[in-house]
C-alpha cells in the first residue's frame, strides 16, 4: 500500500534558504522523519496496541511488539522520502486481547480474533473437546513476492491471526492522511523558521 503526502510551499522555502546560501534538504528530511515517527505512534501503534493482551510484566505486549513490526525507512542524503513499512507476518492468536472460537464439529472449531472493527477469521482451529482449548495450526504458509501463497503441513503450532500490515491498511483512512499532512506542514514550517532564524552561515 503506497500513499504519498507532499510538503506545500517547498519551492518558496528553497528560495528563502537559497537567499541565505542554504539548502532546504536537511529541513525537509527532518520534517519527514519526525512525521513518520509521530505518525507511527499516534495513528498506528496506539490503536493497534489495544488489540493485544498485557504481558506478564504488566506492560502492553502490543506497544513494543507493534512498534517493531512497523519499520520506518527514514529520509537521508540521496533519499527524500520517509516510509512506514508494516510487517506482513501474522500475529499469534494468543497474543490478541480477545479471541473466540465457533464450534463446527466435536473436535473442530473456527477461530476469530477481535480487531478494530469487529471480529476477523484467524488461520487455525481449536479442539473444543480438549482440556486446554488452545488456538492451534497444522499449516505454515508462505507468500512470494508475486503474491502466490504456498501452504505445507507441519507439526502443531500456534494459530496465526491477521498481520500488522492488515491493521495498518485499515487504519490508513482519510482522517489519518489529513492528520499526517497537517503534522508534516506544521513540522516543516517550524523547522524552516528555526533554520531562517539562524541567519546566514
Amino acid at each position: 500500500m503506497n500513499v504519498t503526502i507532499q510538503v506545500m510551499g517547498l519551492k518558496q522555502a528553497q528560495k528563502q534558504l537559497a537567499d541565505q546560501g542554504k539548502k532546504v534538504d536537511g529541513v525537509l528530511r527532518g520534517a519527514l522523519n519526525s512525521t513518520a515517527t509521530k505518525g507511527r505512534t499516534e495513528r498506528y501503534v496506539k490503536p493497534m496496541s489495544k488489540l493485544f493482551k498485557s504481558s506478564v510484566l504488566g506492560s502492553r505486549l502490543g506497544n513494543a511488539d507493534v512498534r517493531g513490526k512497523l519499520t520506518i525507512k527514514r529520509a537521508r542524503r540521496g533519499r527524500m522520502n520517509s516510509r512506514i513499512i508494516p510487517s506482513s507476518s501474522g500475529v499469534r492468536v494468543d497474543d490478541y486481547r480477545r479471541w473466540i472460537f465457533e464450534v463446527l464439529a466435536p473436535t473442530r472449531a473456527r477461530l476469530y480474533v477481535y480487531g478494530l472493527r469487529g471480529r476477523k477469521v484467524a488461520a487455525g482451529f481449536v479442539n473444543p473437546a480438549s482440556s486446554r482449548q488452545a488456538p492451534l495450526s497444522t499449516r505454515n504458509s508462505k507468500t512470494t513476492a508475486r503474491g502466490k501463497t504456498y501452504a505445507r503441513k507441519k507439526a502443531l503450532s500456534a494459530a496465526i491471526g491477521p498481520s500488522t500490515a492488515y491493521w495498518f491498511k485499515q487504519l490508513t483512512t482519510s482522517q489519518t492522511l489529513r492528520w499526517t499532512s497537517d503534522f508534516l506542514q506544521q513540522e516543516f514550517a517550524k523547522r524552516m523558521q528555526l533554520e531562517i532564524d539562524k541567519g546566514v552561515r
